[in-house]
């Protein structure tokens, strides 16, 4: 095994936990998300005026905002992910470094804004440095638009349910529509592992004067009770 893999390693065994429970509710994931495989990658800095073709962006080797991962400044992914970005969050010791995931086969698209082209709803996981899945410290989906040519980061949505600790709450975006985002959100009860979250809600997040706020978040299945 070489160097690089072992860094990996804890990265990417938490990005496969997620990706399990993002993918739990089975192939309904299939026709919300488009395959860009055939495209040419297009670049988050075309010209001034010409918009993005979100569905072209390289999400693999995006520049993404810091501030999920309580970082500051933006975030250069490579391949995916970021290793080792330094942060606030206080794990094992103080200002843990987090590694930082992006789901990029799982990016869903559909008219937000109502300009008639696509935005784009992107999940990112950041975990403590080297850490398990008990390490992971957020999770959420990174909302971009690119009508002037450029990324523009909209919103990050996060979980709406109680947060019990880590694990983060886990949140799949199902739709985009015109001023609004709808989710199914996955979160833990007190007798839940870290791979399994049992709580299931059906939540959304409305576009109010450009910013994205959390509007109402329904719970269809409670989680497992305490002992």
């Amino acid at each position: 095994m070489t160097h690089a893999s072992k860094r990996r390693g804890p990265l990417l065994a938490a990005v496969i936990a997620t990706a399990a429970v993002l993918l739990a509710g089975g192939s309904w994931w299939l026709y919300r998300t488009h395959d860009t495989a055939s495209k040419q990658p297009e670049t988050t800095s075309a010209k001034p005026g010409r918009p993005l073709d979100l569905e072209r962006v390289d999400w693999r080797n995006a520049v993404i905002p810091g501030g999920l991962c309580h970082h500051r400044g933006t975030i250069q992914l490579r391949g995916g992910t970021a290793i080792n970005v330094s942060s606030t969050f206080d794990g094992p010791e103080p200002h843990m470094p987090q590694d930082v995931a992006a789901t990029t086969d799982q990016v869903v698209y559909g008219d937000l804004t109502g300009d008639g082209r696509w935005e784009a709803a992107l999940p990112v996981l950041c975990a403590n440095h080297n850490s398990t899945a008990a390490g992971q410290r957020a999770m959420g989906i990174m909302v971009f638009d690119g009508s002037t040519g450029r990324l523009r980061h909209i919103g990050t949505l996060t979980s709406q349910q109680p947060h019990l600790g880590e694990p983060p709450n886990a949140v799949r975006v199902e739709r985009i529509t015109q001023g609004r985002i709808t989710a199914t959100e996955m979160f833990y009860g007190p007798q839940d592992v870290n791979c399994c979250p049992t709580g299931l809600a059906d939540s959304s997040w409305h576009l109010v004067d450009g910013q994205l706020l959390a509007e109402n978040s329904t719970v269809r299945i409670t989680p497992s009770p305490a002992p």
